[in-house]
């Protein structure tokens, strides 16, 4: 509707109200994340679980209006109709963007309970909403290098307590936990850096998701995989929206079976932990032909929209 508006007012109007929607919504999440620590009961955490989905829903439909306000975008969406989850579940998902954050939401809106994703450590000092992840309980993980692992090994297992701990509390409140399996947002200086043999994607890494499952796969509703690409904005595509210049999102959204290659012990049997990571790489296989699929036949699609204009 105000697509046509010059991108500096766009952008200041969706920073505007993704900023006081992002405030006035973690506010309440921050209050209640306080008297969870001075009254944890489990009347008052179901109670405050339910005041965080309504906060949660609001700041997803907010969302949504200035997608739709701001943005003229084509919705290419493939896969399964997704059903209304009643438990918990999990979304595992390609990198490329802050706005994967926003498109999951839109995507699932009104159908999953409150998202929570694995956090960069860095990410909790962001104003209003670092402590408001933490007041949902999200996982924060700290990433070491190579040298600080080899010079302290036990570093490794922090991030296994903390996925663990994670896990266990999205069973006892409805939750939906979202892991970007490749760690980092996909750039292609990124994949050349980290030799990834992905056209799209980066490497992905399996611990955190592997640990996940061994610990609560089998009591989720159900595990989506999500495919997610910008064709007409690849790079920076959460400053294309926040300028109204989002053109085009691509999501495919396909159920992950569970089967005895992705539930097991991971940190103690060396085979399956072989198996693990082999499944997940077909998996980022399956996911990078579809990528390469889908952005070849609209690289084509436009090609010959341009020579009918050409025509005329």
């Amino acid at each position: 509707m105000l697509a046509f508006l010059p991108s500096p007012i766009l952008f200041i109007l969706n920073m505007t109200i993704i900023s006081l929607s992002t405030i006035l919504c973690s506010l309440p999440i921050m209050f209640f994340a306080l008297i969870r620590i001075i009254l944890p009961f489990k009347v008052v955490i179901h109670f405050i679980s339910y005041i965080n989905q309504i906060c949660y829903d609001i700041w997803v439909y907010t969302n949504a209006f200035i997608l739709k306000l701001t943005n003229k975008v084509i919705w290419d969406i493939e896969g399964i109709s997704i059903p209304k989850v009643k438990g918990s579940c999990m979304i595992i998902s390609n990198h490329i963007s802050w706005l994967d954050i926003i498109i999951l939401c839109h995507t699932f809106r009104g159908k999953i309970p409150v998202t929570k994703y694995f956090l960069k450590q860095n990410l909790i000092y962001i104003p209003f909403l670092g402590l408001a992840c933490v007041g949902l309980g999200m996982p924060f993980l700290k990433r070491y290098s190579k040298a600080k692992l080899l010079k302290n090994p036990k570093l490794k297992n922090k991030d296994f307590e903390t996925t663990i701990k994670a896990c266990k509390r999205l069973i006892d409140e409805r939750s939906t936990l979202v892991n970007f399996c490749e760690g980092t947002r996909f750039t292609v200086e990124k994949a050349k850096k980290a030799n990834s043999k992905y056209e799209n994607l980066m490497p992905p890494r399996a611990g955190s998701f592997a640990l996940a499952l061994s610990e609560i796969g089998n009591q989720l509703d159900c595990i989506f995989n999500v495919t997610l690409a910008y064709p007409q904005n690849p790079k920076k595509a959460m400053i294309a929206m926040l300028c109204g210049r989002l053109k085009q999102v691509y999501t495919r959204v396909d159920y992950l079976e569970r089967d005895s290659s992705l539930i097991g012990d991971y940190l103690k049997d060396k085979e399956f932990k072989r198996n693990f990571v082999n499944r997940l790489r077909e998996i980022w296989d399956e996911k990078d032909a579809i990528l390469n699929r889908y952005l070849k036949k609209d690289k084509s699609d436009a090609t010959i929209k341009q020579d009918n204009l050409d025509d005329k």
